[in-house]
């Protein structure tokens, strides 16, 4: 069974990563208002302040 498509406007889990800097990355699909999927990320000193970027 597949997973249900992302609704435009929304996206999906938000995932992370640490760098060697101890710098944390924050990723996630989004669906644009084109019906692309994209991988959107941001940077921060923390998980938090990564997801809030």
């Amino acid at each position: 069974m597949s997973r249900q498509r992302l609704t435009i406007g929304t996206f999906g889990e938000i995932g992370h990563l640490v760098r060697p800097s101890g710098r944390v990355v924050a990723r996630a699909r989004y669906r644009d208002w084109d019906g692309k999927t994209r991988l959107v990320q941001a940077t921060g000193d923390t998980r938090k302040s990564a997801e809030r970027r």
